[in-house]
């Protein structure tokens, strides 16, 4: 006998990272603010921030990695986007190292993502790359991404 399963998410608080949630994540430096946590780890982490179409967070997730590199699959940044009914998302990882500088992996893994969530109308707002110290790299900030439209608007401020 074979069943059917349910797709379902379940919430989990994490206690790293609070928010207000009045507070929309609509910049690259309130962004910085709520994962500003991952600059104190040891090894690379990528956090993957899920927000509505008014940049509002509907969740995270934490891949962790080793001290060079986080592994990050497209497919699975989709899936928990239309789980939790996500209309933009924003990577961030740090750099034990605490230098923000970009790599060409990092450069291949934004693109790669970016066309994915496209073809679901998800927008890529973002990828961030935390230092030491405050310091970050913006892929927005830095024109290395053009933010998403959708229907003539900007979605990120």
């Amino acid at each position: 006998m074979k069943f059917a399963y349910r797709l379902e998410t379940r919430r989990i608080k994490e206690p790293d990272f609070p928010y207000d949630a009045r507070r929309p994540l609509n910049s690259p430096g309130t962004v910085v603010e709520f994962a500003h946590e991952l600059q104190n780890s040891d090894i690379e982490k990528m956090m993957v921030i899920y927000l509505d179409r008014k940049h509002h967070l509907l969740g995270i997730t934490i891949q962790p990695g080793s001290i060079d590199r986080s592994i990050i699959f497209p497919r699975e940044i989709a899936k928990h986007a239309l789980l939790a009914g996500a209309a933009n998302v924003v990577l961030i990882h740090n750099h034990p190292s605490g230098d923000p500088t970009t790599s060409p992996e990092d450069k291949h893994l934004t693109s790669v993502i970016e066309n994915a969530l496209a073809l679901l109308d998800i927008g890529l707002l973002d990828h961030i790359i935390l230092g030491i110290n405050g310091r970050y790299f913006s892929y927005t900030e830095t024109g290395l991404l053009k933010p998403a439209q959708a229907n003539g608007q900007l979605r990120l401020v």
